[in-house]
């Protein structure tokens, strides 16, 4: 104990040893700095002096190069007045101006001795002075023999004014080369007095600082046993602070992480809003929330999963318009700020203030550039850092999982359309097909099915071009689109070939409809490049369930013998296909007149 005690005993000695010679240090570097700065300042203070002298010196250069222009101005004035009115009052004004303009002149001289090139300029500007002074007394002289005509007529007036001008552009010359060296004393100046400043300041602080420093010096030791044991107390405090936070933040991302792998092997938005339900809750706890998305026409949000009781829970239906996050592109309210507006789709009457927008968080929903909804959260209390966070963290990894399936639901909906046509391709057909048919038999309901074809397609081709083709197949496809019923399927089954499915029409009404749609091709007018491709002309097999078979394979085959027998006949026409007759093997094709006689005929939607 006795050496531990000498040890620190020596130790302190030791500390207060280099303590003091610090100290002393300190201040011997003070009074250093405080003599350089108070010589240097002392040194700018004087120049600032000088300057300051150049600068007043200059400035009454300019003020008595615009008296001697303005002397010499007024001489003129008085002249004129008195030559115009004839009054001899108005020589009085002559006489009192008169010497004034000599007085500037020689004055000017003195002030610009110092500047050679300013002191040329104005012994020059005085000879002219005394040169257009004489010349206004010859003018007087002529005009007290003559009258102003003799004024009129004299040469002297001209060569006045040409006076003047060469004395003006002497004057002019002289204020610009003067405000030009007023300028750069100006400058000067500035810069002698922010040198003064700098070092006065600078002087100032850096007297301050080891004050500071000594003062704590002075107190550190006494409090350096008080800081040691507050600091340890605060380690223990801290460690256990961060031992918490940190397995939080671990259980958070495990289920953040969780919350990705979940949503990434979803298929289906409607399988994803089923995790969400139950993730968010754990991963949010004790609050509440919904998860909205922005639908097709991009002018609505709907919410796809809720979960808690609070505001956010409760919002319905609303526009992009109602959320600032989603008008901002940002999290609302942004972090440590106090919130000037509420979102509309989260407003309640019982909100007092802004004091209840804290408590509200929208996050909006980007993935790939595009918004696709907003992430909004309640709680009773203020939404901490953390809460926004993971917040922030969900939103993200939702947002991609979001961008992923309605991306897969696009692809899929693509592979049930042809691209060129915009109608259902073949796959789709034989899909519907199967389940039409079944409801057909299960409702006891009619179904008609219709084979199109364009005619002379490949000459088409061969005149115009298979761009051209393209195009007729386009306008042809948007033509079907526009004629069948809604809930007709119409699709493209290869090539120039089309088939039409149309439950609950018998074959009376589809062959109708068929006629219909050959006039409605008749019609059309295909322009390509600014060229029509001439007429169009189709030709169409019609096939009803229960008379020309039962199953797919043979409602196709007989609507396709139809349409071959159509093309045989002479194209541009639709033919039923052959009845089938169970008992006799006879088959009679009809036609839109032999089937006249079956009954009225109902129109198709």
């Amino acid at each position: 104990m006795n050496g531990h005690g000498a040890t620190l005993s020596g130790a302190a000695s030791a500390w207060n040893r280099r303590y003091s010679q610090r100290l002393v240090a300190s201040f011997l570097v003070l009074a250093v700095i405080l003599a350089a700065v108070a010589v240097q300042v002392y040194r700018a203070v004087g120049e600032f002096v000088a300057t300051n002298h150049w600068v007043t010196h200059s400035l009454e250069v300019k003020q008595e190069i615009t008296l001697t222009l303005a002397s010499l101005h007024d001489i003129e004035a008085s002249q004129r007045a008195y030559i115009i009115s004839g009054k001899v009052e108005r020589l009085e004004d002559y006489y009192r101006d008169f010497p004034r303009a000599s007085e500037h002149s020689e004055r000017l001289a003195a002030l610009v001795a110092d500047d050679p090139q300013q002191a040329e300029t104005a012994a020059r500007l005085h000879d002219l002075i005394q040169q257009r002074i004489d010349g206004i007394n010859a003018v007087l002289t002529q005009y007290a023999k003559g009258g102003i005509e003799a004024v009129r007529t004299s040469l002297q007036v001209a060569r006045s004014l040409e006076e003047d001008h060469r004395i003006d552009a002497l004057g002019k010359t002289m204020l610009r080369n003067e405000e030009a060296l007023l300028a750069q004393r100006e400058k000067r100046m500035e810069e002698k007095a922010g040198l003064t400043t700098l070092l006065t300041t600078g002087a100032v602080l850096v007297c301050l600082l080891i004050l500071s420093l000594a003062l704590v010096a002075l107190l550190r030791e006494e409090r350096r046993r008080l800081i040691s044991d507050a600091r340890v107390k605060s380690a223990n405090v801290e460690l256990t602070t961060s031992l918490n936070k940190s397995q939080d933040l671990a259980r958070t991302l495990r289920q953040l992480s969780e919350l990705g792998e979940m949503l990434q092997g979803c298929r289906s938005i409607e399988e994803a809003t089923d995790s969400l339900r139950i993730s968010l809750p754990h991963l949010l706890p004790g609050s509440s929330g919904s998860i909205s998305l922005i639908n097709a026409s991009k002018n609505l949000l709907e919410p796809i999963a809720t979960w808690g009781s609070g505001i956010a829970a409760e919002s319905g239906v609303f526009s992009p318009n109602d959320c600032w996050a989603l008008r901002r592109g940002h999290v609302h309210p942004a972090s440590g700020t106090l919130p000037s507006f509420t979102c509309r789709h989260l407003h309640s009457d019982s909100d007092e203030g802004a004091h209840g927008s804290h408590c509200r968080l929208c996050v909006p929903m980007v993935a790939q550039g595009e918004m696709l909804g907003v992430l909004t959260v309640s709680d009773d209390a203020e939404i901490s850092t953390e809460v926004r966070e993971i917040a922030i963290a969900a939103s993200e990894q939702i947002s991609l999982a979001m961008a992923n399936l309605r991306l897969q639901e696009t692809l899929r909906t693509q592979s049930l359309r042809d691209a060129l046509t915009g109608l259902f391709n073949r796959r789709y057909l034989e899909a519907s097909f199967e389940r039409e048919i079944q409801r057909a038999e299960r409702r006891q309901l009619p179904l008609s099915v219709l084979m199109l074809d364009v005619d002379h397609f490949k000459r088409f081709n061969d005149t115009h071009g298979h761009e051209a083709g393209d195009t007729l197949l386009a306008q042809f496809g948007a033509l079907l689109a526009r004629t069948v019923r809604s809930e007709d399927v119409s699709c493209r089954y290869g090539g120039e070939e089309f088939t039409i499915l149309m439950p609950e029409a018998d074959s009376e009404q589809a062959l109708q409809r068929a006629e219909e749609i050959c006039s409605a091709v008749r019609n059309l007018d295909v322009q390509h490049r600014n060229l029509s491709l001439g007429q169009v002309t189709v030709s169409i097999g019609v096939a009803t369930y229960g008379e020309h078979g039962k199953s797919a394979e043979e409602l196709m085959r007989n609507a396709d013998n139809a349409l071959y027998l159509a093309k045989n006949s002479g194209r541009d026409q639709a033919m039923l296909a052959e009845v089938l007759h169970p008992k006799s093997e006879s088959k009679t094709p009809l036609s839109l007149a032999s089937v006249s006689r079956l009954g009225s005929t109902s129109k198709v939607g």
